[in-house]
């Protein structure tokens, strides 16, 4: 119900400012950015294949391995994300992300305590992401030519 008003509210607001510009069918104008938005135009579009999930060995954080493929004129990418054991996967977290790499590689992960990572990853230059501390868990990386 909350939505719904949000939703109208926000189609009134649009109206008032379509009418002030003089348009006379300011429905128009509101299909047009609707078919705009479904068109590929909007909001994040990406798809996410979840690859693997390994917990920490006390489990209290979760890594998860996923593909992300944002459409034709990107490249996919490999992403490592962590979380906290209680929260749910968000792939759009970027916050999250620990290391991501350009194609459709292989990478291994090895948890030596509850608080350091080691990430095996293929020779590759195209790493747009690699962090080396994510909250209280050390990251190491290693490159590996068997991947």
């Amino acid at each position: 119900m909350v939505m719904i008003l949000l939703i109208k509210n926000r189609l009134k607001r649009v109206l008032s400012t379509v009418n002030a510009w003089g348009i006379k069918r300011p429905w128009i104008v509101i299909i047009i950015g609707f078919v705009f938005l479904l068109s590929g135009c909007g909001p994040d579009l990406c798809s996410n294949e979840l690859l693997f999930e390994n917990a920490s060995p006390d489990k209290s954080y979760i890594l998860t391995s996923f593909e992300r493929n944002c459409g034709a004129t990107t490249p996919y990418v490999r992403v490592l994300s962590l979380r906290v054991e209680k929260e749910g996967f968000y792939p759009d977290k970027y916050d999250d992300w620990i290391f991501t790499l350009h194609g459709p590689k292989n990478i291994k992960i090895e948890w030596n305590s509850n608080n350091s990572l080691i990430v095996y990853y293929p020779p590759n230059e195209d790493i747009p992401t690699k962090v080396e501390k994510w909250r209280n868990v050390n990251i190491s990386y290693v490159v590996d030519g068997n991947l």
